[in-house]
């Protein structure tokens, strides 16, 4: 599945299991996601944002770097017998989500505590509330990130899926975040070459998470030639070096206030580069007040496909634009070529 099917589906098991309490079954009951997938895809994003989605908290349980009888409560001796102290991370009260990111690199100590974790809401004595619900994350073995071969009792007691990545719902996901619109065109733009392209042997290659940091390298204050380089160390010299050839694509776009302005005689993009970069610069400039002149200005693209990708960005970024009238007239005329976006 994609990240943005991993997205839905996390969505769907935490109503599911929240269901299941409602009706008073037990946490055995509930299913535990573990996503697989390449460093860089953004898992740990697409469980705080369906958390956030949800108003649940999100609490990270670090399995991997704690002493094992840290992570299952220090021992304390109190009216003469040995207990253990409840671990800080194990919340008592609320609900939300505990996510047991990268799991993999954890130690077998630290993976048999996971057990009774996700199998029966417990560490030792130490409950966790039946209103949490426990999801998983980690990297693939041949990743080489530093994983362990999981206990099968473990991995029997999870519902495993594999998440691959997807640009165009990090795409979604950037344009909500305030993700440079240039990095958000160009992903989309170059989405089966450098939106993701694992490496387990170079230092820096193109991931959802090297480019979401490559919004950051984009606002330092330095010479284009050490940015180029800070780029080239973030997303990888190929990436980085194509990257640089759209980027002046998108330096040379029209006027955007031009075409607002006169929607029904603005110049056509030409060619797929120039209109990827050209939705993504009306994305990030659309607004309730000036959305109906850049609908009419897609109307007229011949491929209306920029025109889908235009509108899905500039609406996950401002969900305003949803309840004009401008945008329902037009969903109500194309909405079957939102299907996949």
């Amino acid at each position: 599945m994609n990240i943005q099917d991993f997205a839905t589906t996390l969505t769907a098991v935490i109503r599911h299991n929240r269901t299941l309490l409602s009706t008073g079954r037990s946490v055995r009951d509930y299913l535990v996601p573990m996503a697989w997938g390449d460093p860089g895809l953004g898992k740990s994003d697409i469980a705080e944002a369906v958390a956030e989605d949800l108003g649940l908290d999100l609490i990270y349980a670090d399995l991997a770097t704690r002493d094992p009888a840290e992570l299952a409560g220090i021992p304390w001796v109190k009216d003469g017998r040995t207990i253990r102290c409840r671990p800080d991370w194990l919340p008592d009260a609320g609900s939300g989500i505990l996510f047991l990111d990268e799991l993999p690199q954890a130690g077998i100590a630290n993976l048999n505590i996971a057990a009774t974790l996700i199998r029966e809401h417990r560490i030792g004595e130490h409950r966790l509330p039946d209103t949490w619900m426990v999801t998983c994350a980690g990297n693939h073995l041949h990743n080489r990130a530093g994983t362990t071969t999981i206990p099968s009792h473990v991995r029997n007691r999870l519902m495993h899926l594999v998440v691959d990545a997807h640009a165009p719902g990090w795409a979604k996901w950037a344009s909500r975040r305030g993700i440079d619109p240039m990095l958000i065109a160009y992903n989309r733009y170059r989405a089966q070459e450098y939106h993701h392209k694992f490496s387990a042997t170079d230092n820096a290659y193109p991931t959802p998470r090297s480019w979401t940091a490559g919004h950051q390298v984009v606002q330092l204050d330095l010479p284009d030639p050490l940015r180029r380089e800070c780029m080239d160390g973030t997303v990888g010299p190929a990436a980085s070096a194509d990257f640089a050839g759209f980027r002046q694509i998108f330096a040379s776009l029209p006027d955007v206030d031009a075409i607002i302005a006169d929607p029904d005689t603005a110049a056509l993009p030409a060619g797929a580069m120039t209109s990827y970069a050209l939705m993504g610069a009306l994305s990030f400039r659309a607004r309730p007040a000036n959305f109906a002149a850049i609908i009419r200005y897609l109307d007229r693209l011949p491929e209306q496909e920029f025109a889908v990708v235009c509108i899905v960005d500039a609406t996950a970024r401002d969900a305003d634009l949803t309840i004009t009238a401008a945008y329902q007239q037009w969903a109500a005329g194309h909405g079957e070529l939102l299907s996949g976006h």
